[in-house]
């Protein structure tokens, strides 16, 4: 074996020119293979950093099976906890997000209301301090206590090793600090505190609507299983079936791994750009063999003496497949180099975020990988090659130098692997063009409101300040007032959620006083709004009047603003303004119609919504300013404002809401800019595989050619069937690569917006780019075979 390796070593080295086109071509795609498997790696394939973390499971109320919405109300928490045997702890968690004053100028946080024991279900504690105390969570108890984050205690509490014992303000009230968490404790890495929640001694958050939304967590027991405790819950349910709303009574229970709750999402993106790159790695094979059945056929003279030295078959092909190992072992280094060198890019542009102190890297799976990746593909390219130099016609090749059965035999094999790598790339081109006129569409949705020249940032007021429902509304008007007067601002209006700003919404289900026989059958986003929203984001009023300050009070009439998806829905063609609605318990009267807004991101269709004012739901405030000036430049004036109006008050997130729009499609923009880029790769290597075949064609029939040649056959005449030759294969390669381009289209369709799976301008687009591409790429060695002097032709063998 050390023989062969040292041959194999001399050899390439004899070749410095094919050995570093052959590195380089397997780099490329060993790399890129490397680079996006570290991400899978990070993503799908390790474990979440709690103990046992397989046995983590998030619960979830389930309409219908498999439709899973991934929080649920209090009271249906309660239940679960109550009822489960399958669990060995059940917690919940509500995100809040409240005032720190302690710390200088205020600063607006991000954290958790959690149950007693959410921190015992992850498996994890404190690294100072403790955890919460079961009677810290009842309202006999201390509720005033707080568990903070590594990140709070380092940033704002300036790593006072004494915390723990000492007091902060959080909205005004003092929390006493019992415990700092390590660093990304927590996968919800944005979150700065923790808080007891006291479901149980809260009577509003034990309703089984979705007027207090939680986050349920649990950690199955010992050969407990999802299915077998989705079952026992949705069985169980029936004895507090008729607690549940109408619409909710038939509903079951789902549960799904915890890593699938925060994964799940991009599970579809992810595997779809490792295909893309594994296309790419197939092609870069496919290349490197035709390489080596081109630098086949100048050493067959040799391989044919050690046949007749008596080398065996079994021998040559040990040899050959030696040769192609430490190509892609060579190739396979100078790839991981090119995986280090680009998977922190990588991870910056994709902005993927390290969630629990997992990190995007290359870990010992992913080396794994990689040496297999290499292994496997030297083993893939240097297969064919091998087959085809060890079984040599010695009368032929000994007597008649290149000429030969095995040379046609060869020819057939790069045809075959030229179809093959054409193929591949027409299902990666055309899978690209599918991203793109879906990323395409998706961008120039309208999203039923005006993002251009509006900045938006959130505020909380808190309790201390603002102790009632009223006292909040109030403060709310007179902080969008005092916006409002300030130079450069033409309008501003406050809201719970802003179009695309980072919120999933907030629902409930709606339905015709007049008919109560179809109750709760239509579910709806809900929005509240006050000062000039409707103006501020230019959604156009389609009916009636918007709302206003004399609407927004506890005293005044039930009244909201329904869009045109609800008003459709619910009433046809008839004029909804002045009709009624049923929404949480109370008749509502319908005073006017909007146009409907993208209120998630851009490929989202547009869902039925409602407004009412700010009295009937404060507590999450965002507030949209409309300006006559470039945004930003606004941001010292509205920050001195909010002080001015309370120093105590913090904003957060100030951003314009242009940029919120265009991050909603993030996603779709990093998949389609890395399947572009490997696209482009495999198209590249596919130009390079056709010039070299068809270069390597003209090599071999330069005596046909010399022949046509002296025969009177003209210059264009040999172009044209050099030309046609490549074109030809490509044709082939087409025709397989776009009936497997549909069947690509299914796997990625839930990736499409508003595209066909089998695009015909897509298909049409890439047949003609491939063609150019062969033209191209067959030009030269046709201009080369045309300009051959017959006489030398001839004489060549």
């Amino acid at each position: 074996m050390l023989s062969d390796l040292r041959f194999a070593c001399r050899q390439l080295a004899k070749a410095p020119g094919f050995t570093l086109v052959a590195v380089l071509t397997l780099a490329l795609g060993i790399g890129a293979n490397t680079a996006i498997f570290s991400v899978v790696n990070a993503v799908l394939l390790e474990p979440l950093p709690y103990p046992d973390s397989g046995r983590l499971m998030t619960l979830c109320e389930s309409p219908q099976p498999g439709s899973n919405i991934p929080f649920a109300s209090g009271g249906a928490f309660m239940d679960w906890q109550d009822r489960s045997t399958q669990f060995q702890s059940i917690a919940a968690s509500h995100g809040d997000n409240r005032n720190l004053t302690d710390a200088g100028e205020a600063v607006r946080l991000s954290g958790y209301e959690v149950s007693s024991g959410y921190l015992g279900v992850l498996g994890i504690a404190p690294v100072m301090g403790r955890d919460f105390l079961p009677a810290e969570d009842t309202a006999a108890g201390d509720n005033n206590v707080t568990i903070v984050s590594h990140d709070l205690w380092q940033t704002h509490l300036g790593a006072d090793p004494a915390i723990v014992g000492k007091m902060i303000h959080l909205d005004g009230v003092g929390f006493t600090v019992i415990g700092v968490l390590g660093p990304h404790a927590l996968f919800q890495d944005d979150s700065s505190f923790l808080v007891p929640s006291h479901i149980r001694s809260t009577p509003h958050r034990q309703n089984r609507d979705y007027n207090y939304v939680v986050d349920v967590t649990g950690r199955l027991k010992p050969g407990a299983t999802a299915a077998r405790a989705a079952e026992e819950l949705t069985i169980s349910k029936e004895a507090t079936r008729t607690l549940y709303p109408v619409f909710k009574q038939k509903w079951s229970v789902g549960v799904i791994s915890l890593h699938e709750r925060i994964f799940g999402n991009v599970r579809p993106y992810v595997l779809t750009l490792l295909a893309a790159v594994g296309v790419v790695l197939l092609i870069a094979c496919a290349n490197v063999a035709n390489l080596l059945l081109a630098r086949a056929t100048v050493r067959q003279s040799e391989i044919a003496v050690r046949v007749a030295l008596g080398a065996t078959r079994r021998r040559i092909m040990r040899q050959m497949l030696t040769e192609s190992l430490l190509l892609s072992v060579t190739g396979g280094i100078a790839g991981l180099f090119l995986a280090m060198a680009s998977i922190r890019p990588l991870v910056s542009f994709a902005k993927i975020q390290e969630i629990s102190g997992s990190s995007v890297s290359l870990s010992p799976a992913v080396l794994g990988f990689t040496l297999a990746a290499a292994l496997a593909t030297g083993i893939v390219f240097g297969l064919i090659p091998a087959l085809s130099a060890s079984s040599p016609n010695l009368n032929i090749q000994l007597k008649e130098g290149t000429r030969g059965s095995t040379v046609g035999q060869r020819r057939k094999a790069q045809a075959l692997l030229l179809v093959s790598e054409t193929a591949l790339t027409v299902v990666l081109l055309v899978s690209a063009g599918l991203l793109l006129r879906s990323f395409y569409n998706a961008m120039n949705s309208n999203p039923g409101f005006n993002p251009d020249n509006v900045l938006v940032f959130d505020v909380s007021i808190s309790d201390a300040k603002a102790p009632t429902i009223a006292d909040k509304v109030r403060s709310q008007q007179l902080l969008v007032e005092r916006i409002s007067a300030l130079p450069g601002v033409s309008s501003a209006g406050i809201c719970a959620d802003a179009p695309m700003n980072g919120g999933n919404g907030l629902g409930d289900l709606i339905s015709r006083e007049d008919r109560p026989e179809t109750r709760n059958d239509q579910d709806a986003m809900f929005n509240s709004v006050g000062g000039d929203f409707f103006k501020a984001l230019q959604i156009p009023t389609l009916s009636g009047r918007i709302l206003t300050n004399q609407d927004d009070t506890e005293k005044a009439p039930k009244v909201m603003v329904i869009n045109d998806i609800l008003a459709r829905n619910l009433f046809g063609k008839e004029d909804p303004v002045g009709k009624q609605l049923h929404f949480k318990g109370d008749v509502w009267e319908i005073v006017g119609v909007v146009r409907s807004v993208r209120q998630v991101q851009l490929d989202y269709d547009n869902a039925p919504e409602i407004y009412f004012g700010r009295t009937y739901f404060p507590w999450r405030s965002c507030i949209v300013v409309r300006t006559t000036v470039p945004p930003l430049t606004l941001a010292p004036e509205i920050r001195s404002a909010v002080h001015d109006f309370d120093p105590d008050l913090p904003i957060a997130n100030l951003k314009t809401l242009r940029s919120s729009v265009d991050s909603s499609l993030q996603v779709r923009r990093v998949v389609l800019v890395l399947l572009g880029i490997f696209a482009g790769t495999a198209t590249l290597l596919a130009c390079v595989g056709i010039y070299g075949v068809i270069s390597y064609s003209v090599a071999q029939r330069t005596r046909e050619v010399g022949i046509r040649m002296a025969l009177g056959a003209g210059r264009w005449q040999v172009v044209s069937m050099i030309l046609a030759q490549g074109v030809r294969l490509v044709i082939i390669g087409l025709v397989i690569g776009i009936g497997a381009s549909i069947g690509a289209g299914y796997i990625i369709a839930g990736q499409l917006y508003n595209v066909s799976r089998a695009d015909p301008a897509v298909i049409a687009a890439v047949a003609v780019a491939l063609m150019t591409v062969a033209l191209i790429a067959s030009w030269l060695p046709a201009i080369r075979a045309a300009t051959v002097n017959p006489s030398i032709a001839l004489r060549s063998e």
